[in-house]
């Protein structure tokens, strides 16, 4: 009796396993039948029919909506490093281990010969905090920002546009393959057929336009290397008067300078002038005497 009543326990669990697996069944049946349902709803929807808790339905929805957003992000830094050629070279190799390059690029010298300038680099937008975090340990940072925008309706409403605009190519290239109408209307449809054409290879452009922008993510790096510092101490009143002196000294000769140059046409024509007179005056008396 004991082995029958054992056979009869399990045999109840088994039918009662089975009934439960064809209740689980049966909501991805009834989720399959919903194709018009957004995917993050629908992925809502099936998951609190199979009994999830509507918390993580929702949280699972919110999760699907922000992994179709589609975000450009931009960033600068500003940085102040010990020497620019080494940290220039740095942002490159920064910019292609991190799926990107060097976009740009400029320097200059400034004041104490110190070199500064800036460059832009895209990198893989995946990995943009990550590249802003190396950037960060190439020296002292003055500034930094980050910015993100959001184009997710702007791509999507292109892409609608898009897809109308090919459906209406489609049309238009029916009517001109059967050629059933009047020749007017071939005509008028070869027309519309390449100005829709033309407004479609100008979204297609804008598309790759986003889809770049998307990917890689633009950086701008300000590089500056730091100024002499130099304290003042006890001789820094004998270092001013010194400094003062020269300035001095130098504004003397250069005004020495601009007077030689502004007078020395006028002092030659004077010489010249008074030659001129004393060998008149020499005749004049050469010619007294022979007369006398």
């Amino acid at each position: 009796m004991g082995h029958k009543r054992w056979a009869a326990v399990v045999l109840a669990a088994v039918v009662a396993a089975g009934c439960s697996g064809q209740k689980k069944a049966a909501p991805p049946s009834d989720a399959a039948a919903l194709p018009e349902v957004a995917p993050a709803r629908q992925a809502a929807f099936v998951a609190t029919e199979a009994g999830a808790a509507p918390g993580a339905a929702q949280a699972s929805g919110l999760q699907a909506m922000a992994a179709s957003r589609k975000l450009i992000r931009t960033g600068q830094v500003a940085l102040v490093v010990k020497d620019y050629g080494h940290a220039a070279g740095e942002v490159k190799r920064i910019a292609e281990s991190f799926g990107g390059y060097l976009a740009e690029a400029q320097a200059q010298r400034g004041a104490q010969d110190r070199r500064h300038g800036s460059l832009t680099i895209r990198v893989d937008a995946a990995r943009f905090d990550d590249a802003v975090a190396a950037l960060r340990a190439l020296g002292d940072v003055r500034s930094e920002s980050v910015g993100t925008q959001d184009v997710t309706k702007a791509y999507t409403d292109l892409e609608t546009r898009l897809r109308v605009k090919r459906d209406t190519a489609e049309r238009l290239r029916e009517i001109l393959r059967t050629r059933t109408a009047k020749l007017s209307d071939v005509l008028e449809a070869e027309r519309e057929l390449a100005r829709v054409t033309e407004e479609i290879e100008q979204m297609e452009g804008e598309r790759r336009f986003y889809d770049q922008q998307i990917a890689l993510s633009t950086l701008t790096v300000a590089l500056q290397e730091p100024s002499a510092i130099v304290e003042a101490g006890v001789l820094s009143p004998i270092s001013d008067a010194i400094r003062e002196s020269l300035g001095v000294l130098a504004e003397s000769i250069a005004a020495l300078i601009y007077a030689t140059v502004f007078l020395a046409p006028w002092v030659l024509l004077l010489w010249i002038a008074w030659r001129l007179f004393k060998r008149a005056r020499a005749r004049r008396k050469a010619a007294a005497a022979a007369v006398s």
